[in-house]
């Protein structure tokens, strides 16, 4: 529509009738039970008239016929041949103003204080007008909205058309996945959760979940037990099907697989699922459930991603991704058959990655090898320890901080062709090239085998100079001493050696023990030390240490000595959960387990603001005797539990059932206020987590060294489901 030809047309003011609607008063009651009608009839009046294939509806206000202004605040210009229209504003200046405003949001404002008792008046012909002009099924006001948001979708429609049409071209080469990939991930994605199903007591038969088959029994099976597949040698657990009737679900998992995709290459991810139902022979029938939900377009130098969503509330379809492209390194397993084939026409060190160690899809790989070219010339030079790091963990770039002006692959690393040749010798990872880069720097030699046994514990450059073992004794003697560690438990890792040998120093240093003396500074065995020292430090002023702990965290202790914590109290014939009735309680549970509650002030300011409290799981028989530490929210959810050393052991693993059946008790019986301390409970841990993982904290000690404490934290929490 031309402006300019519309504002020609000539104004509809506000007839008499119009006027005399705007001053009536209201009839209708705002709800029930008020004594009082709302205070006008109508809010707006408008007229309507037909001129030359345009409906002009214009728009008068009560504020404006009070002041003696009969002229429109907004003339509305249908072209309802055109399927288009537009609204002329009137401004407090006199001025006008063009808006695409639909009727409904002209004056949107005012609905939040309505004092009428319709919004719009039009006469009956007018109203008649609009809805056979119009054609359609409401009249007036209505009429008008009812057009105006039907051509909105139309429009809206046919450019979403246009884009669904644009995206099932692309989508509609890629076909039935590769020949083998439905066989492949019924046996190899659900690794970690296989069973073999029997019957019950004396079977000779079971079906394997691996082999997807029955097989026949060495051994006599107990339920729940762990064992392998005579046929296939998976790991799984037995489970008699006299004792589990209901249906098991595997988690589910993700799996990709790799097709040709026109001059590229399309990687599709799936999420996959096991159900294993009880058959007519009382053994297992299994079913399974695939539902794609991604695609990644792969070419030359760039990448599309779809997604199967549900575009604008239209039902589920392919959809482009229009978020910035970030990939994401998923537990993904991919079907890898077929892979070397199709990468021959991309230039990728993918297949040389798998060859040696890669799991995780392609795209992610693709990304990251695009983003940073060292990857593929680390690869390339047979670094693939070195590699796999890079990819999986960009930040590890942050450290070596690789010179990517530079074309050959020592200066490229920041070391020289001497150096370079030593780290492929022992196929270093990250930290082992940081030992080089700093060797270089120093001009010194470092022994090939001191940096393999410092790459092994972790322990970079940065991390020896700041540590309190570095203080006393050289390279030399610390990598020797920690293989002597590691001689005596095999089953500990060198981080966790190296990181109970700096715990064990700065307990030596609180001790006022001589760190000088190397007899001292290098116990034979560290361990038994370690832990020695651990007792004498909880030990030494216990009871001033409570004390002073008991006044501190005030609220905690209030708690505690109320017995409010005796709700949580539950038991069976096998176990039971005892609440502690002071600090002094928690701090002897800590002493004797060998852990931190009671040196860690966190877990008693949780309590003081009832974010979490600490219960002790004990076996029925011995209800005195500490086995293992809580930590649970208000609701039941379990954050951690802890036995000797801050470890969990097998012997936690026949009390799981007790656990669920006690959070399914304590979700029955919470309070309103239990329901609503577990809440922020909740939400706190959540936020916890985030800030740990953008922090980056990691574990310093114990087996899980070098572990994300968030992720540690994530995987022993035990949600309570009523």
């Amino acid at each position: 529509m031309i402006k300019k030809e519309l504002e020609k047309l000539r104004t509809l003011n506000a007839t008499e009738g119009m006027i005399q609607a705007l001053k009536a008063a209201g009839q209708e009651t705002p709800y029930a039970g008020c004594k009082n009608a709302y205070k006008y009839r109508y809010h707006l009046a408008a007229r309507c008239q037909q001129l030359n294939g345009i409906l002009k509806v214009s728009i008068c206000t009560r504020e404006d016929i009070e002041a003696g202004i009969r002229g429109p605040k907004w003339d509305i210009y249908l072209n309802y041949e055109g399927n288009e229209y537009i609204t002329r504003e009137r401004q407090k200046d006199g001025s006008y103003k063009w808006r695409t405003s639909m009727i409904q949001n002209l004056d949107a404002g005012y609905y939040w204080q309505r004092d009428y008792d319709k919004y719009m008046y039009i006469n009956a012909e007018g109203e008649r007008s609009i809805q056979a002009i119009l054609e359609t099924k409401n009249k007036g006001y209505q009429g008008i909205r009812e057009w105006q948001q039907a051509r909105k979708k139309r429009i809206e429609d046919e450019k979403i058309k246009k884009l669904t049409d644009q995206w099932d071209a692309e989508m509609e080469p890629i076909k039935d996945p590769p020949p083998g990939f439905e066989e492949w991930w019924h046996h190899k994605a659900f690794d970690g959760e296989n069973y073999i199903y029997y019957a019950g007591a004396g079977a000779k038969e079971g079906y394997c979940t691996s082999c997807l088959d029955m097989v026949t029994l060495t051994t006599d099976p107990k339920h729940l037990e762990e064992g392998s597949c005579p046929k296939c040698k998976t790991k799984i657990h037995y489970i008699s099907r006299a004792k589990r009737r209901n249906d098991v679900w595997a988690r589910p998992r993700e799996v990709s697989c790799v097709q040709r995709y026109k001059d590229g290459l399309v990687q599709r991810n799936f999420s996959v699922r096991r159900v294993d139902k009880k058959d007519e022979r009382q053994i297992n029938r299994v079913e399974f459930i695939i539902s794609e939900y991604e695609r990644n377009l792969i070419f030359d130098n760039s990448y599309k991603k779809y997604k199967y969503d549900d575009y604008k509330r239209r039902g589920m379809r392919w959809c482009l991704d229009s978020k910035p492209r970030v990939y994401r390194k998923d537990d993904q397993r991919m079907y890898r058959k077929n892979v070397k084939q199709l990468l021959k026409k991309i230039h990728t060190s993918y297949a040389t990655a798998v060859d040696h160690g890669y799991k995780s899809g392609l795209i992610f790989f693709l990304h990251r090898e695009n983003k940073y070219p060292v990857i593929e010339k680390v690869y390339k030079a047979g670094l693939y320890t070195l590699g796999k790091e890079i990819v999986e963990n960009a930040w590890s770039l942050n450290d070596i901080k690789p010179d990517e002006t530079q074309r050959e692959l020592g200066k490229m690393l920041r070391i020289d062709k001497a150096r370079l040749q030593r780290l492929k010798q022992m196929n270093g990872n990250v930290c082992a090239l940081l030992w080089l880069q700093e060797e270089k720097r120093e001009n010194t030699i470092y022994r090939d085998d001191d940096i393999k046994t410092l790459a092994s514990a972790e322990i970079e450059p940065d991390t020896m100079h700041e540590s309190k073992v570095f203080h006393y004794l050289s390279i030399e003697k610390i990598c020797n001493y920690l293989i002597k560690q590691k001689r005596l438990r095999p089953e500990m890792k060198l981080e966790s050696i190296w990181n109970d040998w700096n715990d064990y120093i700065s307990m030596m240093k609180k001790m006022k023990m001589d760190c000088s003396k190397e007899l001292l500074l290098k116990p034979k065995d560290l361990q038994v030390a370690h832990n020695e020292l651990v007792a004498m430090a909880s030990m030494k002023d216990a009871k001033k240490e409570i004390k002073k702990k008991e006044k501190e965290f005030k609220e905690a202790q209030k708690l505690l000595e109320s017995g409010e914590l005796k709700k949580y109290e539950y038991q069976d014939k096998h176990y039971c959960i005892v609440a502690p009735e002071g600090i002094t309680d928690i701090y002897q549970e800590g002493m004797i387990l060998k852990h931190c509650i009671h040196t860690c002030d966190i877990y008693f300011q949780r309590i003081d603001i009832r974010e979490t409290y600490l219960l002790f799981l004990r076996r029925t028989e011995d209800p005195k005797k500490p086995w293992y530490t809580l930590e649970i929210e208000p609701g039941g959810n379990i954050r951690q539990k802890k036995s000797v050393l801050n470890k969990a052991y097998k012997d936690l693993e026949p009390a799981m059932p007790f656990l669920r059946k006690w959070q399914k008790w304590v979700q029955k019986n919470l309070s309103k206020e239990d329901k609503e301390l577990a809440e922020k409970s909740d939400q706190a841990r959540k936020d916890g987590y985030r800030k740990l993982r953008e922090e980056k904290k990691i574990i310093w000690h114990g087996e899980l060294q070098g572990t994300l404490l968030a992720d540690a934290l994530e995987d022993d929490f035990m949600e309570a489901i009523g």
